[in-house]
């Protein structure tokens, strides 16, 4: 009997401190504001030639089975860093034609298959380092894009600009995600800028090329007053109409904009793989990790137990989102890719189906988190393009321009 007793007293020990630990854990884990380091090895290069027999360049091979293989244009940086590089879309079995020298083979590292062509940058250092970082990136300024823009500062910190060519008074402001900055933006800026509205790209606490920026996100808590500040900066420069694109966390603190700072100039919000219910998120991770079910959906509920001095409390029945209620009715559209494992997208399919008057979602067929205009730019544009006459909103460009132009 007594040692049943201190049995039961370890394990209702064990219980008692299972929050003491998990909470913390979960908080440092949902809040980490670093970079990811996703390496992808080369598994081979080569030189590959044009339809004249003239050198275009270099191509590189990569497992098949990887993330290498994700749809559409992707870019790399080495593991050891140096510039981004821009790699075109995936290719399996290339033609023996486009071979313009054997392909060179790392040891150990057999060719497999999957090709992609460098269309910009210079891939000496990822084939000295035989690995780097794969991402949604395509640029890392406007000028990478052939924009031209205008460094300001917002509240202390730094934004783009990016003028429209005509009246401007149409402004969307482009929020990035967690742990990136606002250069994750940039491949969906084309679409509005060819209706002529101007960009505003600010940053926040935690973007990743602010210095010395604190390693922790408040989920949207504390970040959107500098995005509500970006939506003032935005009025005060001329805007009468604001569009908001958020990303990921980013599509979170857009909805706590909207919740805290309503207001007659938003006209819409589109949320690509929104980061809304941060519960439910952090659930799925932990199903996803063998958690049993019942303590998954409990464990989210610490995370404000033993909180770092200094950090907020994370109440999540009052974040946009959660509750399905709280979401203001603002016309959004929700672009989300079927393959997200960072975000379901059973999640987007909940939200939208609960306020079915005012959100649309589209899904990108075998995108990942935050790829959805990397796997399907067109689509992209085109979505966007409608999306924005339905709001009553003057372009310079129609449906049409954007299918004769793919």
């Amino acid at each position: 009997m007594n040692r049943f007793k201190a049995a039961l007293l370890a394990s209702a020990a064990a219980v008692a401190a299972l929050p003491l630990l998990a909470g913390p854990l979960i908080r440092a884990q949902a809040t980490d504001a670093a970079q990811s380091r996703r390496l992808v090895p080369v598994r081979g290069h080569g030189h590959c030639h044009g339809h004249g027999q003239q050198d275009s360049g270099v191509y590189l091979d990569f497992d098949p089975a990887g993330f290498a293989a994700h749809p559409g244009r992707l870019s790399m940086r080495a593991a050891s860093g140096g510039e981004l590089i821009v790699l075109g879309p995936p290719v399996l079995e290339p033609p023996a034609a486009t071979r313009a020298t054997p392909p060179r083979v790392f040891p150990g590292q057999p060719l497999r298959g999957l090709r992609r062509t460098v269309e910009r940058g210079d891939p000496a250092r990822v084939l000295r380092d035989g690995k780097g970082q794969l991402s949604g990136h395509l640029g890392e300024t406007p000028a990478d894009f052939g924009f031209r823009y205008e460094d300001v500062q917002i509240g202390g910190l730094p934004a783009w600009v990016l003028p429209a060519e005509g009246p401007g008074d149409v402004w969307v402001i482009h929020v990035h995600g967690l742990g990136s900055s606002r250069s994750q933006c940039l491949r969906g800026v084309r679409a509005f800028s060819r209706l002529g509205y101007t960009s505003l790209l600010p940053s926040y606490r935690t973007s990743l090329d602010l210095p010395g920026r604190p390693r922790r996100s408040h989920l949207g808590v504390s970040e959107w007053t500098e995005i509500e500040a970006a939506r003032r900066y935005a009025l005060a420069r001329g805007a009468r109409r604001i569009i908001f694109v958020g990303w990921s966390l980013g599509a979170s603190i857009v909805a706590r904009v909207l919740q805290e700072s309503p207001g007659g100039s938003t006209a819409g919000a589109l949320l690509v793989s929104p980061a809304l219910d941060w519960p439910a998120i952090i659930t799925a991770h932990l199903r996803k990790a063998g958690c049993p079910e019942f303590a998954a959906r409990w464990l989210p509920s610490t995370v404000n137990i033993l909180r770092p001095r200094g950090e907020p409390v994370i109440r999540w029945h009052q974040m946009p989102g959660v509750t399905m209620q709280s979401y203001p009715a603002t016309p959004t559209m929700i672009f989300h890719g079927s393959d997200d494992q960072s975000v379901p997208v059973e999640l987007s399919r909940i939200f939208a189906s609960k306020h079915l008057a005012s959100v649309q979602l589209i899904e990108f067929a075998g995108a990942h988190h935050t790829l959805e205009w990397n796997s399907a730019p067109a689509l992209w544009d085109e979505a966007v393009t409608a999306w924005c006459h339905s709001l009553g909103l003057a372009g310079e460009h129609s449906i049409e321009d954007f299918s004769e132009a793919k």
